[in-house]
């Protein structure tokens, strides 16, 4: 019994150590993750099987076959008085049967011309389903910009607190410094009070930044459909090679490309059908109606006791006055038509100046990371320099610590630059439905 309680201890001691694994992951793998388990796109996927059974619903171009059957139960005949042939005679009453009391219809419906409403609702099912698709690649594209911004927000983070820890061990140490200088005498209560102060100031950032780092963590596994408890570990840095843009071919591909676009285009074609099919209205529609009825008094299938009838019709209806509302219909597509191509062109140009904006600030925060390289380099060599000319007298604490704030703004302002250039990349690859091969981690 012992050796069973031991097994089972280690047992569940290994699959506690198997759940509290760390995860790593890189970018790539995290959007798989989040494009398998992201509710939001899941949602968009169902929405295509549903769209695809609806255009089946619009197969209307297909007869319809009906079969119904009926008995009856009780009926009231119809009686007629017969004249007696005998002069003063009393005249005879007589029963009339029209129907008998079992009877079975099979009927079909073949439309035959319609004005063009089947085919025009048959190819709105058709647009409904590609919308359906479109909006589909779009959730995708967003679930992709979700997990890249949320990805490199976190490597950034992990960056920035690094710097912030890296400031606040500089500010340990100079307080630690001067603390032992005052105590022999060398520095004097001023600069204590600077140290310390320069100490409790860098204390906050470092605390804002993991709360940061913290919630963006729970988001990303939120994205990801991770619990909240899974360790994950995020693998890869952040790129900042230049990459090669052309702006004319940019747009040409974003106004050919952007899903948002698409779909309006799409929307703007349904409308288009919804015109004819409004027009078609006016016209007569025809159909071949096919009846077959079998009729018995007694329902026995193998005896020959039934009597058949058959009919073949050509159907016609023609709805001549609708009062105002076939005018009204037409007179709302034509505003809807317009309605659609000014939000066409609307998004048209917010397209182009969206790419516009996002090719400069491209090269804009490139070179801002060039310069925020040098800046950092300078400023950490500025903080050396510093260190030593306060040991020797040279400079006050208070440019001692301007020189530690320097190094850490270069920092921050180099980490900036870098997410907003790879984020700029992310956000212009969405748009523009293209490659850059740049910004991934």
């Amino acid at each position: 019994m012992k050796k069973i309680l031991f097994t089972l201890l280690l047992l569940a001691g290994g699959l506690g150590f198997a759940q509290a694994a760390p995860m790593d992951l890189t970018v790539d793998q995290a959007i798989q993750l989040a494009l398998t388990n992201n509710p939001a796109h899941q949602v968009s996927q169902q929405e295509i099987r549903q769209y695809r059974y609806r255009l089946m619903q619009n197969f209307g171009f297909l007869p319809e076959a009906t079969l119904s059957g009926s008995k009856i139960l009780d009926q009231k005949l119809m009686t007629i008085e017969i004249p007696s042939f005998i002069p003063g005679g009393e005249p005879t009453k007589a029963s009339l049967r029209f129907q008998l009391d079992y009877s079975f219809s099979f009927q079909i419906v073949q439309p035959v011309f319609t004005g063009g409403k089947i085919y025009f609702n048959y190819k709105n099912a058709e647009l409904d389903l590609r919308l359906a698709r479109e909006r589909e690649r779009s959730s995708r594209a967003d679930t992709i910009l979700g997990v890249r911004k949320a990805f490199y927000n976190i490597q950034i983070l992990q960056e920035l607190l690094k710097a912030h820890q890296e400031a606040l061990a500089l500010a340990e140490a100079n307080f630690n410094n001067v603390k032992n200088s005052f105590d022999l005498g060398m520095a004097s209560q001023y600069d204590l009070l600077r140290a310390e102060l320069a100490l409790s100031a860098v204390k906050p950032d470092v605390l804002r930044v993991e709360n940061l780092l913290e919630t963006s963590r729970y988001g990303l596994k939120l994205m990801l459909g991770l619990p909240r408890e899974q360790d994950v570990r995020l693998q890869g840095v952040l790129g900042c090679g230049r990459v090669q843009l052309e702006l004319a071919g940019l747009l040409q591909s974003s106004l050919q490309n952007r899903s948002e676009l698409r779909q309006l285009q799409m929307q703007r074609q349904k409308i288009a059908n919804l015109q004819k099919i409004t027009w078609a209205q006016y016209v007569p529609n025809f159909s071949l109606v096919a009846n077959f009825s079998y009729q018995s008094d007694y329902f026995k299938l193998r005896q020959k006791n039934w009597d058949d009838y058959y009919s073949v019709s050509l159907g016609m209806s023609w709805p001549i006055f609708t009062g105002l509302k076939r005018s009204a219909q037409i007179g709302e597509m034509n505003v809807m038509k317009k309605i659609m191509d000014l939000n066409v062109k609307q998004l048209g140009d917010a397209t182009r100046l969206e790419v516009e904006s996002q090719y400069r600030t491209i090269h804009q925060e490139y070179e801002n990371i060039q310069m925020g390289l040098k800046n950092v380099e300078s400023a950490r060599e500025g903080a050396r320099i510093a260190e030593l000319s306060y040991k020797e007298g040279m400079i006050t604490i208070l440019e001692l610590n301007s020189s530690y704030n320097e190094l850490t703004r270069a920092r921050v302002n180099y980490l900036q630059a870098l997410y907003n250039y790879n984020i700029a990349i992310a956000e212009l690859e969405k748009v523009t439905g293209i490659d850059l091969n740049g910004g991934v981690a």
